[in-house]
């Protein structure tokens, strides 16, 4: 019986974990700066938790004192968060890796995608992104900056003027950036910014596009690229530390909800395997 009790508080804490950390990633309007940095390190303390304490303590339940029904539901608890647990590891990682992953040295067209407003000011975020998108002009200054990103959240200015305006102050020329208004997610960021790269684009062949994003946001974006057709490389440009923990998480969650019946269907097979293989030898 205690061994039941102990696993019914980690399911218990386990499922409040996840579903407050998803209710965060939810609120997509924050009100201030404070607030959003509560909500990453209130984001970063739970996957603490988690990795360092929850798992490790259902793994080392001893599971021939649970009943059939609690088997079953360790077995439903621990598959689920180990899974969620090592895909949020391995996309941290592969978000470390593409941090130093080689990009072009030359392009025809940098596309910055845009990451929402502060009242109607470019917030950490969105600056490291034109951060890197003017330094790479600077250098290339023949290369054309498309910002992409319209009016999400009723602001008094879209993403791309607010975008534009910043690349300004940096020195890139007003007549080296095209602005793309209409775009409210990443996916219209990049069918949006195709056709406005088509529109304009009077070179020969097809023009090398390069897209500017947050290293948080890079390997979901390239996810969409490549579900389009479009051969983009790919420039990461640092996430500031105390905004990284919700933003990952958050990309991390919406890669699974793009491919839920994926996620969904390897989830099955993974708790038709451990009934059969794991709790048939108890």
């Amino acid at each position: 019986m205690g061994t039941l009790i102990i696993l019914l508080i980690l399911a218990g804490l386990v499922t409040l974990l996840w579903t407050f950390t998803i209710y965060l990633i939810l609120i997509r309007r924050v009100k201030n700066r404070t607030l959003s940095l509560a909500y990453n390190r209130w984001t970063a303390i739970m996957m603490g938790l988690n990795m360092l304490i929850f798992l490790p303590g259902l793994w080392s339940l001893p599971l021939a004192q649970l009943p059939k029904l609690g088997q079953q539901l360790w077995l439903l608890v621990i598959t689920t968060d180990s899974l969620a647990t090592a895909g949020l590891i391995m996309i941290g990682l592969s978000v470390l890796l593409l941090r130093v992953w080689p990009h072009p040295r030359t392009t025809d067209y940098l596309v910055v995608l845009g990451a929402g407003l502060s009242k109607g000011q470019v917030p950490p975020v969105l600056a490291a992104r034109l951060n890197s998108a003017g330094r790479f002009w600077k250098v290339h200054p023949e290369t054309v900056v498309i910002v992409s990103g319209g009016d999400v959240h009723g602001d008094q200015v879209t993403q791309a003027r607010a975008m534009a305006d910043y690349l300004q102050r940096l020195g890139v020329v007003a007549t080296k950036i095209l602005l793309e208004r209409q775009a409210r997610n990443t996916w219209q960021n990049l069918v949006n910014s195709r056709q406005l790269i088509d529109q304009h684009w009077h070179g020969e062949g097809k023009p090398r596009v390069t897209v500017v994003t947050s290293s948080f946001h890079v390997p979901r974006a390239m996810l969409y690229t490549h579900r389009l057709g479009l051969n983009w490389h790919f420039l990461s440009a640092p996430t500031p530390w105390p905004y990284l923990p919700l933003t990952l998480v958050r990309d991390y969650l919406g890669i699974i909800r793009d491919h839920r019946r994926f996620a969904g269907a390897v989830l099955l097979v993974i708790l038709m395997l451990g009934e059969s293989l794991l709790l048939g030898r108890l």
